[in-house]
């Protein structure tokens, strides 16, 4: 359980969370282990997210009986609640539909994460040489995003005004601030990557894209400033998803071997877990981070720190991708 919580009763929309492997499963668990009220959680098959949201209920239930009823607070515990609603990243002008959906579920929108991949992995599937490859990444990582926060907007700024009175002033866009005005509840968390500072060819189409995310994540964080709405993103190296044992079986590798030769790239000698990037984003969403807006707060185990093509096994490892495409016609 995170030792941070956020504002209590938030109401939370967390996509590319119908996977219990993933990251945004993890974030939308942490979200209730932190304290939130409801949680409606986006994936793309209508199966997924209702078994996820099985799993999840059975984590409030967990919640509920170990609380004695009572919140960190010392006030009664909250009612939980989570529900789903179908939606595909690929899809960008389905995203309003998507906010609209999750705002008459839970009555409000106060913290919005947005997770999720292409369903597979920048390694696996993603041709650096085919135009639709970007084309698909930008809509993932880009314009999705942009839509769903843009579409959000509304009712993180109702969020943010009730939070504003709660604290003393009813003004949401002003310049002007108090110390009794710092914390706000309505806050946007993105999942990036640090593939952006990791350019290794073969993710050409992942890394591009996630670089205009990060450019996207200050600009918006800029753009609401003023409207006590804060915008963030988390930036994880190798986390230990569904997509790295896919990737292990492709490369006919154990799990096990796999993930520890991508483990040796990163300084502290292991690959993240998905609960180590929900930790970030509930800290991010949370008042403890109430005077950050427009960061890209690494989860890396210290990747940043090392020089990642002088990784010998690295290198080596994708040696054979490159000799592989050297002879292929390229179409870009």
């Amino acid at each position: 359980m995170s030792a941070v919580h956020v504002t209590p009763n938030s109401r939370c929309l967390v996509t590319g969370a119908s996977d219990p492997a993933s990251i945004g499963y993890a974030c939308a668990e942490a979200l209730l282990q932190a304290g939130a009220g409801k949680v409606t959680i986006m994936g793309r098959h209508e199966g997924n997210v209702r078994a996820a949201i099985a799993s999840l209920r059975i984590i409030i239930s967990s919640i509920a009986s170990s609380s004695d009823n009572v919140n960190v607070n010392g006030s009664p515990h909250q009612v939980q609640l989570v529900s789903g609603v179908v939606g595909d990243l690929k899809k960008p002008e389905t995203m309003a539909a998507v906010v609209e959906a999750a705002v008459e579920k839970m009555g409000g929108l106060d913290i919005l994460v947005i997770s999720g991949g292409n369903g597979g992995s920048e390694y696996l599937g993603l041709d650096a040489s085919d135009p639709a490859s970007y084309r698909m990444m930008h809509d993932v990582s880009v314009l999705s995003p942009l839509f769903l926060t843009e579409a959000a907007v509304p009712e993180l700024l109702k969020s943010s005004i009730h939070t504003s009175r709660n604290n003393g002033t009813t003004s949401t866009s002003t310049s002007t601030s108090t110390s009794t005005s710092t914390s706000t509840s309505a806050s946007v968390v993105m999942v990036s990557s640090m593939a952006t500072q990791v350019p290794w060819p073969d993710t050409a189409p992942f890394n591009y894209a996630k670089a205009a995310q990060n450019a996207m994540i200050e600009t918006l964080a800029f753009k609401y400033r003023t409207d006590h709405i804060r915008v963030n993103g988390v930036l994880p190296a190798c986390i230990h998803t569904g997509h790295l044992d896919q990737m292990a079986r492709k490369k006919n590798s154990s799990v096990e071997e796999y993930a520890k030769l991508r483990a040796d790239a990163h300084p502290m000698e292991r690959v993240g877990t998905p609960q180590d990037v929900a930790n970030a984003v509930v800290f991010l969403a949370s008042p403890a981070s109430g005077f950050m807006t427009g960061e890209l707060l690494k989860v890396d185990g210290g990747l940043h720190l090392s020089n990642w093509f002088n990784r010998p096994r690295m290198t080596a490892e994708y040696a054979g991708s490159k000799r592989k495409n050297a002879g292929s016609k390229r179409k870009i």
